[in-house]
């Protein structure tokens, strides 16, 4: 009967560490993700930039114009445009920009502000006058925002 008795004390003593183990695992995993994400500055999730408008214009030089209006809410960083593209709406590149993105008033968009935006698009495909285009632009932080319209 002492056997028996024994053997149960092990079972017992080695679930016990098991489950000290995998709780220990758990905890160490539950705050590793919550300390990685109280530390970060001013990550991507945190840019909330809306296009509210945008129009596009054929060029002289074959490429198109394309011009943006652009809203930073409150809660969001300061932010500024790298980027801007033209696709069609199943996501085809029409054209990107090849000269640096004039911004005003100013070069940055402050939170709780507008500003409007415009850059030249490289030529491309050809798009016809009425195609349903996106207006594709990344900030600095990496967050690309799109909005839908039509060449002019």
């Amino acid at each position: 009967m002492r056997s028996r008795r024994s053997i149960s004390d092990i079972v017992a003593v080695v679930l016990l560490i098991v489950i000290a183990i995998a709780a220990a695992v758990i905890i160490y995993m539950w705050l590793s993700g919550l300390i990685g994400s109280v530390h970060t500055s001013t990550s991507a999730t945190q840019v909330k930039l809306e296009i509210t408008g945008a129009s596009v214009t054929p060029g002289t030089n074959g490429g198109y114009n394309v011009q943006a209006t652009v809203y930073n809410p409150p809660d969001s960083p300061s932010t500024s445009i790298t980027l801007g593209e033209l696709e069609f709406t199943n996501g085809t590149m029409l054209c990107t920009n090849n000269t640096p993105i004039t911004i005003s008033p100013s070069p940055s968009i402050s939170p709780g502000h507008s500003a409007t935006l415009s850059f030249p698009c490289g030529t491309g495909s050809a798009a016809s006058p009425g195609t349903p285009v996106e207006v594709v632009l990344v900030t600095t932080q990496g967050v690309q925002v799109s909005y839908t319209t039509s060449v002019s």
